[in-house]
């Protein structure tokens, strides 16, 4: 992905979600300087290895900038078309024998450290209050590709004084296409309750962070983990049904209602439902009929999911039912970028799609629209509902506009009150605030990459939703 810069996902966290006081991962003296000076560890015999079938994570990485020179196809799916676009370069080998860090820091301390004369002792209380989230922080988990570099921040957001920063990042190891806030931890004895975030990626592991430690460098959970067996070890046939998915991690969707459960869709066009407190599949939803794009759980049942693929399929599966066959069920042309529930009238929902299309559809009828029209110049990668203020609908695309809609009562049209092109290029993802009614955060491509809007300033917006 050499020359990408984006914002490829973002998602609030509510209020009161975070630690206070975030847990820090320190290294002691001596593990730091084996870091600084570029020790590695000698293996042992219980050293492992991957299968033979297996690839390593370079080589799977490789083997996905590369893909037309390993696999042959008839012809590029959805998804590679979509996002494979410039990730068939050749990855340049790192030099072996890495130095570590040298040349970046030469000691573990300041104390070991000739040039520093002034020894100062950290104040502890002082370093406590830098990294609080408050009760009324609310914190925005961002997914951002810069050129090679991936990284995870997690940002801090307080309504009352408009503050606005990054608490503190993580750096992941393949480009990061979808991210899902997750409340349910199930290393949390007591509760059961944490501040997780899955992410999905290139590779078809689900890597899970826990937002609440900062400094590490693995994530919490690994769902999907691909298969390694000890050195002399009898080998086992691999059974790809059971470990998850076999391609890319495309969309996720946590279940607010039995929160130990994560589903996950795919590039092979399935749909994995994960149990986390047994960290496996617990069932596998077969072909929906395309790459799938995007998923929700509907709001107030727990086993209804709702779908939508690179096919242009929108699909609303009963999670109950094993063979995966959909309740409701629509078919469009192109591709449906992004579906959401309406919890205002959970009888309905909406989807885009790249061709600019906007519709608002009803389970109760299968196949039609409420409403549907064009929303925007090219695909439409956001789209979110306020939490709090009915009917409120803002939509964000490639065009690098973002359009604020009306969603009527009455029939269920909808109707442009505001629109307005941003200054951060194309547009790819948007969500609203869970704690305030107006207020939202835009993903692009450009510039700062990403913006955080106030409706609230915007008298058509004010005058629409007064009235």
């Amino acid at each position: 992905m050499d020359g990408v810069l984006m914002v490829s996902d973002l998602s609030w966290i509510q209020r009161g979600v975070a630690k206070e006081i975030p847990d820090k991962i320190k290294l002691d003296d001596e593990k730091l300087k084996e870091l600084i000076e570029g020790a590695i560890p000698e293996s042992t015999d219980n050293e492992t290895e991957l299968d033979d079938d297996e690839e390593s994570d370079n080589e799977k990485l490789k083997g996905l900038r590369g893909r037309g020179d390993v696999e042959m196809k008839d012809e590029e799916s959805e998804f590679e078309k979509k996002y494979m676009k410039g990730y068939n370069e050749n990855i340049k080998d790192e030099p072996e024998g890495q130095d570590g860090m040298k040349g970046i820091a030469m000691y573990s301390t300041n104390k070991d450290d000739p040039y520093v004369t002034e020894q100062v002792d950290s104040d502890e209380e002082e370093e406590k209050d830098e990294i609080m989230v408050r009760k009324d922080d609310n914190m925005v988990a961002v997914a951002k590709i810069d050129k090679g570099d991936f990284t995870l921040e997690c940002y801090v957001y307080n309504e009352a004084d408009s503050d606005w920063y990054c608490h503190h990042d993580y750096i992941l190891d393949a480009p990061p296409l979808c991210i899902e806030p997750v409340q349910h931890d199930p290393g949390n004895e007591e509760t059961g309750k944490g501040n997780l975030l899955a992410v999905g990626t290139m590779n078809s592991e689900i890597h899970i962070w826990d937002l609440d430690i900062m400094n590490t460098a693995t994530p919490f959970l690994t769902l999907g983990k691909k298969e390694r067996k000890v050195k002399g070890a009898a080998r086992k046939k691999r059974d790809n049904s059971a470990q998850g998915h076999t391609d890319a991690v495309i969309s996720l969707a946590w279940n607010r209602i039995t929160t130990h459960v994560l589903a996950s869709g795919g590039a092979d066009k399935t749909v994995v439902l994960w149990d986390l407190d047994e960290a496996k599949p617990a069932q596998i939803i077969p072909d929906q009929g395309g790459e799938i794009q995007t998923m929700k759980w509907h709001p107030n049942e727990s086993t209804f999911l709702l779908l939508g693929t690179m096919k242009g399929q929108v699909n609303v599966v009963d999670c109950r039912e094993s063979s995966g066959n959909a309740s409701a069920a629509w078919k469009f042309d192109g591709q449906i970028e992004k579906v959401i529930w309406n919890h205002f009238n959970p009888f309905t929902a909406f989807c885009s799609s790249d061709d600019g299309r906007l519709r608002h559809l009803d389970m109760r009828k299968p196949g039609e629209c409420l409403w549907e029209g064009v929303a925007h110049d090219g695909p439409i990668g956001g789209l979110t509902l306020s939490a709090l203020t009915k009917g409120l609908l803002v939509t964000v695309g490639e065009d690098e506009m973002m359009n604020v809609w009306k969603v009527e009562d009455t029939n269920g049209g909808i109707e442009k009150v505001h629109s307005e092109k941003l200054t951060i290029g194309e547009l790819h993802c948007a969500q609203f605030n869970p704690d305030v009614a107006a207020v939202l955060s835009v993903g692009g491509t450009a510039a700062d990459l990403i913006r955080i809007i106030d409706l609230t300033k915007y008298e058509p917006v004010v005058k629409a939703f007064s009235e």
